[in-house]
């Protein structure tokens, strides 16, 4: 059976299992970065990607504006799927993208702990005092930005954040904090608060405070085989695609 390898970032730092961090991508090989929270789907995606293609795909997972940081460092990789268009936008303002293909929506939500579903019944309840919760760090992840977004427009920024007990660096340790009772809740994306439904109750966000973050591929500019690299980028596009997404949580586009 082909090993796959995964590297994971966490707090700023890499590691690689199975091989040295710097183990070079052979011709054939790809080299993705993609976010922590489309992890189940993009491994089911890319397994059978291996399997139908023969070529190998080493996949960077983290919070999206750590990826951005490292590809913007590194100079390399052949393709990005973060948790929002907004960092592929910026890449895309400097020069480093070549194309990308929309794939569903990242829609955020609260996640309640199910122990605390009577005390939690609305957004407004995360502003009560006593409410113990983790938000995401708009620096390191795409859900980070549209919480602090959505704390703005709600017009409860303040209260909400001194509620604050814990920064996450990706969406995945946030639905953490919640399913173990770390916290008792937080904005997530609907995706992991449906991944985790025995443990974490979803409490809809009013909609005038939010607007659904987009999940792209996007194929960059120093992709050592751009045409390998958008094949990929359609696989995730492609309507078996979507549906692969949509069974851990995601919602389609709006048409």
């Amino acid at each position: 059976m082909r090993k796959r390898w995964v590297l994971l970032l966490s707090g700023g730092v890499a590691f690689l299992f199975g091989i040295g961090f710097f183990q070079p991508v052979t011709a054939g090989d790809l080299h993705i970065f993609v976010g922590a929270g489309l992890r189940q789907p993009v491994d089911q995606m890319v397994k059978a990607f291996e399997d139908q293609t023969g070529h190998r795909v080493f996949i960077d997972y983290g919070g999206s504006g750590q990826l951005l940081a490292r590809i913007e460092a590194a100079g390399r990789g052949d393709l990005f799927v973060p948790g929002a268009l907004f960092y592929i936008e910026k890449l895309e303002k400097a020069g480093k993208i070549r194309s990308f293909r929309p794939i569903v929506q990242h829609t955020p939500v609260v996640g309640v702990n199910v122990n605390q579903a009577q005390r939690i019944t609305t957004f407004d309840d995360l502003a009560k005092p006593g409410i113990r919760l983790a938000m995401g760090d708009p620096k390191a992840m795409a859900f980070g930005r549209t919480a602090m977004a959505i704390c703005e427009r709600s017009g409860m920024r303040d209260a909400i954040l001194k509620n604050v007990t814990v920064y996450g660096a990706t969406v995945k340790q946030l639905a953490m904090y919640v399913s173990q009772g770390a916290v008792d809740a937080a904005i997530i994306g609907r995706a992991d608060a449906f991944q985790n439904r025995e443990t974490i109750v979803i409490l809809p966000i009013p909609p005038d405070y939010f607007q659904a973050e987009i999940i792209a591929a996007a194929v960059l500019r120093s992709a050592t085989d751009p045409e390998l690299a958008g094949q990929l980028a359609d696989h995730l596009n492609s309507e078996s695609g979507v549906a692969v997404f949509q069974r851990y949580g995601f919602l389609p586009l709006d048409k």
